[in-house]
């Protein structure tokens, strides 16, 4: 039987004793630590897997000229959420990575809306769009003809914003984490420029200009303060294949230009 050291994939044997434990785990590894000090002193047996997984945090920086989240309440005409719902938020990760098996999800836990280095701040920027839709929900005249029909919205101008999340769902069994594998992949295709499909902000016509790891020309907006009566938390009822169940959270703030979301 093996113990499989997570940092070098080399198998320890569990038939060694405790000298040729201690001399077997600092050649592997190369390095000691307090964790490692642990391991040594009860003698051969497997690491907690969660001294190798580290934290289970995840961020990502989005920009782009335009945004939409859209209020419910404003109807035909729709008027955009000052910055990203949750389930909005949750999308923007997903476009990176997901699994489709809802092992593992992402979930976000606040989002930072950020300006240019040296510039105001403490503002949001709107502006009017319009556009042609040719969904299910148009007049039934223009179903009959098929033809669009032109919508009028209100959305945001020019946003960045740094989502942080946590890896949630299983852990799973020796040799299969997709905790784990996740995270890592997630990781992996920031670091590589690569997603899923293209990050949009909101609509799907919104594509992001930028994704990626945080950059040094923006900052938090620390000079942003707003309250939001009533805000869309979630649309399903589950993280992962869930049914249609909106959720809605009263008295949102944000604050310093930050918003946590609730649980």
């Amino acid at each position: 039987m093996f113990v499989w050291d997570s940092l070098s994939t080399i198998p320890v044997s569990k038939s060694l004793d405790s000298a040729g434990w201690e001399h077997r785990v600092n050649r592997t590894v190369g390095r000691s630590s307090d964790w490692l000090k642990q391991i040594i002193a009860s003698g051969p047996q497997s690491a907690p897997r969660d001294q190798f997984m580290g934290t289970n945090s995840i961020e990502l920086e989005v920009s782009g000229p335009l945004a939409m989240f859209a209020r419910p309440d404003t109807g035909g005409s729709p008027t955009s959420y000052p910055a990203p719902t949750w389930s909005a938020a949750k999308g923007l990760l997903e476009s990176i990575a997901f699994l489709s098996g809802g092992e593992a999800w992402l979930h976000p836990t606040q989002v930072e809306i950020c300006r240019r280095v040296g510039s105001r701040g403490g503002a949001v920027s709107y502006q009017r769009y319009a556009t042609n839709y040719g969904g299910p929900l148009r007049k039934e005249l223009n179903v009959r003809n098929g033809t669009g029909m032109q919508i009028f919205a209100t959305v945001l101008a020019n946003v960045c914003y740094r989502l942080r999340a946590e890896v949630r769902g299983a852990r799973g069994g020796l040799g299969r984490n997709p905790h784990h594998h996740l995270q890592e992949l997630f990781e992996r295709r920031i670091k590589q420029g690569r997603c899923h499909k293209t990050p949009a902000l909101g609509w799907s016509e919104f594509t992001c200009d930028y994704w990626g790891s945080f950059r040094s020309e923006w900052e938090l907006d620390d000079a942003l303060t707003l309250e939001i009566p009533s805000m869309l938390a979630n649309v399903w009822d589950r993280p992962h294949a869930g049914e249609y169940a909106s959720r809605f959270t009263q008295d949102v703030r944000i604050e310093k230009g930050v918003l946590s979301y609730a649980e």
